[in-house]
């Protein structure tokens, strides 16, 4: 189990440290309720969801900002220009 990372879905922004892998080592700093052991437990899945989906979006995102400026006629030697990273270098 990623701790942080579910930590980082159930409560972005809050404050804490972990010391481990453990629930055990988990020492929260911040103002909003810490989240218990099962609540971690059942995020967990959703958390992992979440970022794939968000990681799917991404992909998206990019066939299509690449399909536009190409449908604009940019060259990827342009594109990589423009954009590094967007496509590989020529």
């Amino acid at each position: 189990m990623n701790i942080p990372m579910i930590l980082n879905y159930l409560r972005p922004g809050a404050e804490w440290s972990l010391d481990g892998d453990e629930y055990a080592g988990l020492t929260w700093l911040d103002k909003t309720i810490k989240p218990t052991e099962p609540e971690i437990v059942a995020a967990e899945s959703q958390a992992l969801a979440a970022i794939a989906a968000k990681e799917q979006a991404a992909i998206e995102a990019r066939a299509a900002a690449l399909a536009h400026a190409r449908s604009l006629g940019f060259t990827d030697e342009m594109i990589a220009v423009m954009y590094p990273g967007l496509v590989e270098s020529p």
